[in-house]
């Protein structure tokens, strides 16, 4: 009797465990929902020790302040954003509409569609498929290390790129609305450029990607949410918790999240600055801070084109 109660309680805690995994992770995903405060912290936790773990592991052996590395990187981000957008729009049955079309292009949709290669999932979709592209990344620099050609990973990423790009290129139309939130990006980073100028702070090539990253994704974030989704009838929403918070605190709506997004990007561009850091250690920290604002930047500026 006692060893089948014990079997009983570890079966309750492993229950226990799927169904808080279920609420806070899994069910998120499939229910269109976006984040929590649960599994915002978890994923900020792993994706901060990964790179902490990423540049233990590589600050001796590998230059991140290297414009291959920017290359990579900005190619990569390319890839997971426009891959993401292209899930978005076998999700809206998109692709499937594309494939009733005829001819080459049609059957290229086809064969997507029939093959699920964009079939919403958790490979597919935020956060797993920055999981994989970034895992991507990490791999094509380790064959370009290997074959001493540390342009492997821009060569790489770009090839990969422009496959997914072709696919949504014919969905793009709403070009009005993404050059407005381009123009936003490029105002706001030039006003924070000139204030850190004038504060004194060194602003190199990485400084001003951080700051310009954030800058779009403010913009883009505002343009969808509060002008292009009123105006097509859209109920666009901000998937993470905090910048939702920020986004209807006050009556600026998601203008305020735009000006805290440089803000902060400003700020910590302006401390990396004054810190004796080793020129790759900062180059690193800047160019993460760059991807977290050009990945869902471009991905909502993607979006907003294709209308989804």
């Amino acid at each position: 009797m006692k060893k089948a109660a014990k079997q009983f309680n570890l079966l309750s805690k492993k229950t226990a465990v799927e169904e808080f995994l279920e609420e806070y992770f899994i069910n998120p995903i499939f229910d269109r929902v976006g984040y929590n405060p649960v599994n915002t912290f978890a994923y900020a936790v792993i994706a901060l020790a990964s790179v902490y773990a990423i540049w233990r592991i590589m600050r001796n052996r590998y230059d991140f302040a290297s414009k291959e590395f920017l290359l990579g990187a900005a190619a990569f981000v390319l890839l997971g954003t426009t891959s993401r957008v292209l899930t978005d729009l076998s999700d809206a049955g998109a692709i499937r509409q594309a494939s009733l079309s005829g001819g080459i292009l049609g059957a290229v949709y086809g064969a997507i569609e029939s093959r699920g290669v964009f079939q919403y999932g958790y490979l597919t979709v935020t956060p797993g498929i920055y999981v994989v592209i970034a895992l991507l990344f990490l791999a094509s620099i380790a064959v370009g290390e290997a074959m001493r050609m540390r342009i492997f990973p821009a060569v790489a990423g770009f090839a990969l790129w422009i496959p997914c790009f072709l696919l949504l290129a014919p969905f793009m139309k709403n070009f009005a609305y993404g050059l407005l939130a381009l123009l936003l990006a490029l105002v706001g980073s030039a006003a924070a450029f000139q204030a850190l100028a004038r504060l004194g702070a060194s602003m190199k090539m990485h400084h001003k990607l951080a700051v310009a990253g954030q800058a779009l994704d403010g913009a883009a974030t505002f343009v969808v949410i509060d002008v292009f989704g009123p105006l097509s009838g859209k109920p666009y929403f901000e998937q993470h918790v905090l910048s939702s918070a920020i986004g209807h605190a006050t009556p600026l709506g998601f203008g305020l999240f735009f000006a805290f997004k440089i803000a902060i990007a400003s700020l910590i561009a302006y401390m990396i600055s004054k810190e004796k850091l080793e020129a790759k250690d900062a180059a690193l920290l800047l160019v993460v801070i760059a991807i977290m604002g050009f990945a869902p930047g471009i991905r909502n500026l993607l979006r907003m084109l294709c209308g989804t």
